[in-house]
């Protein structure tokens, strides 16, 4: 407790405290103030290229602030580092990286480090897709979802629709355990009643000498099969060796079979259904995620990569980033993963999304702070940047400001809730028409369409161990938030 009051008020008078400097400033610039796309390294290696925040009526002497902030969360061990990027009507006022990898090395942050977004990857992926679709007249937001998923029909979720299913309004769980699929249950036997709770009156007998346990056997596995110290995998189910059957990669040599998505699905079919009020749901995104490709007739990250992500040259923004990317470009998530036995870097930290083989509705994407500012100043801009249009302005308006009856969701974009602080993802300050989302692994976008700034926050937080969010508990995004409405104030 004494340590979380210590962090707590370092944090509030780091508030105060101007502190100059991360690890590296960088900036871009475009003939129409939109975020240009190429010579990254070139462009981040000049820190004066950043545009004055004055010439945007900000202060950069409140922006500065900034720093103290992330460096007292570094010094508690909120989070071993990150990024930090604010654009203003297009044009990047604060773009710095703080701290290292991990707290054990001093590899340090760069702006081309790429970090595991986790939940960000909902509107950051799925829901560009779903828009996409949406704009070329390929879907309804009435449309059931069943109509594109045969698994769900004949089932208690077939009149689901896609527009619950981006207001998280489907009654689906919020979450299920896809991995259990691939793990062996054991039947353990109930312990024998002892004589110390027996009610008997009878004087307790000398308890006798325990007989010889038997050695077991060595237990024989297959030359492929995956090895875990806590529980054991169904050897028909996980491989270290990949082919055309265990094709969904998990990690370095794990691998699982192919039918493990259709298991998947089955299980969500199968699933309880509440009651259809908010309820925040990775499941409603794997679903989501499921209809586009069944419409597009293309995985996820390939009509990504072909509508988004390759003509706005975002080279750093991609899923399964290790078939383009060396590991030590990627910040790793967790020292030690049950589930996958060791240090999780360059695969997705969530473990539905990684049985799923990386590619996942709710989760699965990696990218810098560029890249990531890039897509949301896109939509700032309704569906423009650089001179390309890549969604119809009607299609951004209709998504980013239509909200549920609950008020707490636009269509799959998060929200502020300023009536219920404790619950509240972003600063007081924020106004309601402000969207964006939040990631797990320490991650957040918000773009503020009245204002007209788009601030990123990238970091892994879940290093070396997800037990306790001290970056929820501090309020670090939430706080460098509110320093950016500060900068504006006159």
């Amino acid at each position: 407790m004494k340590k979380q009051i210590l962090t707590l008020l370092v944090l509030f008078f780091s508030i105060i405290i101007t502190d100059q400097a991360g690890n590296n400033n960088s900036a871009r610039t475009s003939a129409n103030g939109a975020y240009p796309p190429s010579k990254k390294d070139t462009l981040y290696a000049n820190a004066s290229a950043l545009f004055k925040p004055e010439d945007l009526g900000m202060s950069s002497k409140r922006l500065s602030r900034i720093d103290s902030i992330v460096k007292a969360g570094i010094k508690a061990k909120v989070f071993p580092g990150c990024q930090v990027l604010v654009l203003k009507e297009g044009k990047p006022v604060y773009d710095k990286c703080f701290g290292n990898y991990t707290y054990e090395t001093k590899q340090e942050v760069k702006p081309t480090t790429m970090y595991d977004l986790a939940s960000l990857t909902k509107t950051t992926g799925t829901l560009l897709a779903i828009m996409k679709l949406y704009d070329e007249g390929k879907l309804k937001l009435t449309d059931n979802a069943s109509q594109y998923l045969t698994f769900l029909q004949g089932t208690d979720k077939s009149n689901i629709t896609i527009k619950e299913l981006l207001f998280h309004e489907s009654g689906l769980p919020a979450g299920l355990p896809f991995y259990s699929l691939a793990i062996e249950h054991r039947n353990i036997p109930l312990a024998k009643k002892s004589a110390h709770n027996s009610k008997s009156t009878h004087k307790t007998k000398t308890a006798p000498k325990p007989k010889p346990v038997p050695v077991a056997k060595p237990q024989i596995r297959k030359p492929n099969s995956i090895a875990n110290t806590t529980f054991k995998f169904k050897e028909d189910w996980v491989s270290k060796i990949p082919s055309d059957d265990y094709a969904l990669q998990v990690a370095d040599s794990f691998y699982v079979n192919k039918r493990f998505h259709q298991a998947a699905m089955e299980m969500i079919a199968k699933a309880h259904l509440y009651g259809k009020t908010y309820c925040y749901s990775c499941i409603n995104f794997i679903l989501l995620k499921e209809i586009a490709e069944t419409i597009s007739g293309k995985t996820m990250d390939v009509f990504l990569d072909s509508e988004f992500y390759t003509p706005m040259k975002l080279n750093n923004l991609t899923y399964l980033p290790l078939r383009k990317h060396k590991k030590e470009d990627i910040a790793p998530t967790l020292q030690r993963d049950g589930l996958r036995n060791g240090r999780v870097q360059g695969y997705v930290n969530d473990p539905d999304a990684a049985f799923l083989g990386g590619v996942s509705g709710n989760a699965g994407l990696f990218a810098t702070a560029t890249d990531v500012g890039s897509i949301y100043q896109m939509l700032l801009n309704n569906g423009e940047l650089d001179g390309n249009r890549y969604l119809s302005a009607e299609t951004c308006r209709l998504f980013t400001t239509t909200t549920s009856k609950s008020g707490r969701r636009d269509l799959g974009y998060d929200k502020p809730v300023p009536a219920n602080q404790k619950h509240n993802p972003c600063c007081k300050s924020a106004p309601q028409v402000v969207y964006g989302h939040t990631g797990y692994t320490g991650t957040c976008c918000w773009v503020d369409p009245v204002n007209k700034f788009v601030y990123v926050f990238l970091s892994n937080r879940t290093y070396p161990s997800d037990g306790i969010n001290k970056l929820a508990k501090t309020g670090i995004r939430t706080k460098i938030q509110e320093l950016i409405y500060q900068s504006m104030v006159k």
